[in-house]
């Protein structure tokens, strides 16, 4: 009903427009016998100016009146500075330049609307005040164009023939009227039909951003603006850490609020210094002017400590991670193209970095993500054809010096790049989607281990796996531990599972809800890394834990630093009165081991104790610990 009422509305107006094209042609026509060709072009030219700095002008009330957006406005000013260069340059308006005064006021006209060109390219939808001041500021254009129109009509021999239709002017005005109503009536309604047709090919209709297609136009228009001034920009590009993993445990529709929530904060910060644009997904990136390249790190980490704060969802809060890359125009490369490949290097190595969040592109990047890559391919092959070994540190009682349990360590030798350090391979198995089989593969590996000692007696011995955020939260870790209990006959109690706060802490509720799962079958779950996440105390009673494992960080200063050792007293004393097992981890030093055995802290592990080790030489320490 509306869209036939709509074609209805067009059909008429567009009638309308041709019944008075035509009245005007016979109107008119006594007209046209006066005016020879030359005056004809005289006539047209002058008139077409005067009518394109109307448009101009009504473009920027219709702005202030918010029926109009900005690139009206910047359509209607680039119109009217062609019609000038045309009259100012073209061969077919040497007559218009000709009439007399007629030239310095084309100049004038060029030069105003030159100087205001800024001003109005920075024009919004909100710049009621900026529209009204830049229309009273070049008000001036109208009389100028009014005055050429009229002169260009001054000649004896011209005004002669048309002192005989006096009525004339009169009557065009008003048929001009007509026509510039009608018009502007069918130009207004298509406008308002495909608005928002335009609005979705250059936005982002979840974060109302500018999408990737609208990006590289303000990305060019930034660089030649740069490029033109001498100024530098910066490129930031923005990644959330593990949004995959949240959008899957959570649903999608807590994922849309957090990209909202994300874009609404860039758009704060950055505010009139820049641009911001989602390029899909978790993605976004912004391009900010330079006044000195200080500047730019600055901007980076106000950008990151705006995301980081709590997301206030309606079952609690989310506490968000994000990493930040950035490259500069020109240091780091002259086209778009080659600032976002840099920009998004320098954002890959913050988020696989242990300590920095914000990350500047650097020389020499590229050819260690290469190495990623080459990497990633390569451990494909590794975890499908097993080629990765386990060693294992065992984790000593105190008190007894006896082996409690083992934990299983990832290490793999290639052939092509020799030793991969576990922090690496880890960093790549996250970034390239590898994780979830690195998990399995691990977890299976340890389980039949495992079982072989227990056949071989040590049927009390226990074995830790540690568990990645992706894995623990895609809601699919009871499933893929209950079938490897089941692969390889393994007693769930002598699982033990390490996770870290940051992957516990996510999503409290979905959290509880996969460790009770996990507890329903018997296994035990460790708290690795304890005083090194965010909100630790406040969700120890929430988590069905049996173990924490102390921060070596913690251990290694207890011995010169008294807050040191009161803070691991007061963990120990936190953890016995939630009935929860302690492990130190890091123990390199006898007196390390004698003040916690003094604090009570029953478990231990480290280089003190025992390094990690293979299977084989495992094998023969848990044979001599079984003896002894």
């Amino acid at each position: 009903m509306v869209k036939t009422f709509k074609l209805l509305a067009l059909t008429a107006i567009a009638l309308t427009f041709s019944a008075s094209s035509i009245y005007s042609y016979y109107r008119d026509l006594e007209v046209v016998r006066y005016v020879s060709t030359t005056i004809k072009a005289i006539g047209w030219s002058s008139s077409e100016l005067e009518l394109e700095v109307l448009k101009f002008d009504q473009a920027l009330t219709s702005l202030a009146a918010k029926t109009a957006d900005a690139e009206f406005v910047q359509l209607h000013y680039e119109l009217l500075l062609s019609r000038i260069n045309l009259l100012l340059v073209g061969s077919e308006s040497r007559p218009v330049r000709e009439q007399p005064g007629v030239l310095p006021v084309l100049e004038d006209m060029w030069q105003q609307l030159i100087i205001n060109e800024d001003r109005v390219y920075a024009l919004t939808a909100d710049s009621r005040a900026e529209a009204i001041a830049l229309r009273e500021n070049l008000a001036h254009l109208r009389q100028q164009g009014r005055q050429i129109n009229v002169d260009s009509f001054s000649g004896e021999n011209v005004w002669n023939q048309l002192d005989s239709i006096q009525n004339a002017p009169f009557r065009s005005s008003l048929y001009l009227g007509g026509l510039l109503l009608s018009g502007g009536l069918m130009l207004l309604l298509l406008i308002r039909e495909n608005r928002r047709n335009r609005y979705l090919a250059y936005h982002d209709m979840l974060t109302g951003l500018p999408n990737r297609m609208f990006f590289y136009q303000l990305g060019a228009k930034a660089l030649g603006k740069a490029e033109r001034t001498h100024q530098g920009l910066a490129l930031h590009m923005i990644d959330l850490n593990a949004f995959k993993a949240i959008n899957d445990s959570l649903g999608h529709e807590v994922g849309d609020r957090l990209l909202q929530t994300v874009a609404d904060r860039l758009r704060d910060t950055i505010k009139g210094r820049g641009e911001v644009a989602r390029l899909g997904g978790d993605e976004f990136v912004i391009i900010q002017r330079l006044q000195q390249k200080e500047d730019a790190t600055q901007m980076a980490s106000k950008l990151w400590q705006s995301l980081i704060r709590d997301v206030i969802l309606p079952d609690g809060c989310l506490s968000l991670q994000a990493s930040v890359g950035t490259s500069l125009y020109p240091d780091h490369g002259t086209s778009m193209s080659d600032l976002l490949t840099h920009a998004d290097t320098a954002m890959y190595y913050a988020k696989h970095s242990q300590t920095i969040t914000v990350q500047l592109y650097e020389s020499g990047m590229d050819e260690r993500r290469l190495r990623r890559q080459k990497l990633s391919v390569a451990l494909k092959t590794a975890i499908e054809q097993d080629l990765l070994l386990l060693h294992y540190q065992p984790i000593f009682r105190l008190n007894t010096n006896t082996i409690e349990s083992v934990e299983g360590l990832l290490r793999w030798h290639s052939l092509e790049f020799g030793m991969v350090p576990p922090l690496e391979l880890i960093a790549v198995a996250e970034h390239y989607g590898l994780a979830h089989q690195l998990n399995e593969w691990v977890l299976r590996s340890a389980s039949r281990q495992l079982q072989q000692w227990h056949q071989s007696g040590h049927h009390g011995l226990k074995v830790n796996v540690n568990i990645s955020p992706s894995i623990f939260m895609d809601g699919k870790l009871a499933t893929t531990v209950k079938q490897v209990l089941q692969e390889t006959g393994l007693d769930a109690s002598t699982l033990v599972l390490e996770i870290t706060e940051d992957t516990s802490l996510w999503d409290t509720a979905g959290s509880i809800d996969t460790l009770q799962q996990l507890r329903k079958l018997g296994i035990e779950i460790a708290l690795d890394d304890f005083g090194t996440g965010y909100s630790s105390f406040s969700h120890l009673r929430q988590l069905p834990l049996n173990k924490l494992k102390i921060d070596k960080s913690f251990v290694a200063d207890m011995t010169t630093d008294p807050r040191a050792f009161n803070l691991v007293k007061t963990i120990i004393s936190l953890a016995n009165s939630l009935d929860m097992k302690v492990t130190a981890e890091g123990i390199e030093l006898r007196e390390q081991k004698e003040q916690l055995q003094q604090l009570g802290c029953e478990l231990g592990q480290g280089y003190f104790l025992a390094r990690p080790m293979p299977a084989a030489d495992m094998g023969e320490i848990l044979q001599h610990n079984k003896q002894a």
